[in-house]
């Protein structure tokens, strides 16, 4: 007699522990509520001020720049990253983790010196990195992570981050917002064609279609390596950010 309300309290245990898992259902992702940045305008903690943003150089065409200034605003260094017939932007700029992180738009590749990937970057910026080029695929708008050395304003190490066509051909992604998570890099993505899984080199992501979109675009949570060697992180989001 005794035994039945020991095992009375097992099996009522039992059921407390599945009923509150049934309740509860899946839980939030952890790394999805790290602090993102969207700003363009960002201060060190010895008071200078890095600003991004591009210079409309003709009708036609933009380059990027980052321009930092001191404590009393006089400029220190301003770095145009890009002068080519190619448009870029300079969309975002952050501090994370002590880096000076900041995101470039470009809308095709180029052999000219004048190139991003060659422009203003110290050696190796965009060696061993996850992507180091536009790659093929005409003029669509892609996106370049990078982190800046903010005594020169120089590119130390960067990487591109697109989508593909069916075809492999290069299409548009835009980096929404960027940040550092237990130190990996950061970054929400709207993606128009197909968006990278994880790896060390584009590989499309798996168990996605058409449906997954919203208001006709992908929309991805990724964390890459410091070092911007490859993508360790890809998660379809369900909801606009």
């Amino acid at each position: 007699m005794k035994k039945i309300p020991i095992l009375a309290g097992v099996f009522g245990f039992f059921c407390l522990i599945s009923c509150q898992s049934g309740i509860e259902g899946p839980q939030p992702d952890p790394n999805l509520n790290v602090f993102l940045s969207k700003d363009t305008e960002v201060n060190d903690n010895l008071g200078n001020t890095y600003k991004i943003g591009y210079d409309q150089v003709s009708s036609i065409n933009q380059d990027p720049y980052i321009q930092k200034t001191n404590s009393n605003g006089e400029t220190v260094w301003r770095i145009r990253y890009e002068e080519t017939p190619v448009d870029g932007r300079g969309t975002i700029i952050a501090f994370a983790d002590e880096k000076l992180l900041a995101v470039f738009t470009l809308d095709g590749g180029s052999t000219d010196n004048k190139y991003l990937t060659k422009h203003h970057v110290l050696d190796g910026a965009f060696s061993g990195v996850f992507q180091s080029g536009y790659e093929r695929g005409g003029g669509p708008k892609v996106s370049i992570l990078s982190e800046i050395d903010p005594e020169s304003g120089k590119i130390k190490k960067g990487s591109f981050v697109t989508a593909r066509l069916t075809n492999g051909n290069t299409n548009s992604l835009s980096i929404k917002e960027i940040g550092m998570n237990n130190g990996k890099l950061a970054i929400k993505v709207s993606a128009a064609a197909w968006p990278p899984g994880v790896g060390n080199k584009y590989i499309r992501m798996p168990d996605i279609t058409d449906a997954d979109r919203i208001d006709n675009a992908f929309l991805m949570y990724y964390e890459m390596e410091a070092d911007f060697s490859a993508i360790t992180k890809a998660k379809l989001l369900r909801a606009s950010f």
